[in-house]
């Protein structure tokens, strides 16, 4: 990854990242919560007999693969923009320091005119 260019690049990218981050955590947290109730009303289904049962094992499976197939989703993509962040954050940190150790470079000498 090169060099940021721009400080304020870099302030939008992370913003950006940072952003997506809270949207991953939140996608997540729904992952779990439709997960948790595709398992009750799996185990629901299972547990009783009669009419609707049987549907609710089918919907109860279906919503359980797909919340494990969201949350596998999820969780590669947060990995992968946190990664994100924190290569912006090392070229962050080699730009300034670039910046900072550029050699000073000594006064030139005054010479004086002869006569």
């Amino acid at each position: 990854m090169g060099i940021i260019p721009c400080e304020g690049l870099y302030h939008y990218l992370t913003g950006r990242f940072t952003s997506m981050m809270f949207l991953i955590h939140a996608a997540f947290a729904l992952g779990l919560m439709s997960l948790t109730a595709g398992s009750a009303l799996y185990i629901w289904a299972l547990r009783n007999k009669g009419t609707g049962s049987g549907v609710g094992r089918i919907v109860g499976f279906i919503v359980i693969v797909i919340s494990t197939l969201s949350l596998i989703c999820s969780f590669y993509l947060g990995i992968k923009i946190w990664k994100e962040i924190y290569y912006l954050n090392i070229a962050q940190m080699h730009n300034s320091q670039i910046q900072n150790d550029t050699p000073v470079t000594a006064p030139k000498e005054h010479r004086h005119h002869r006569r």
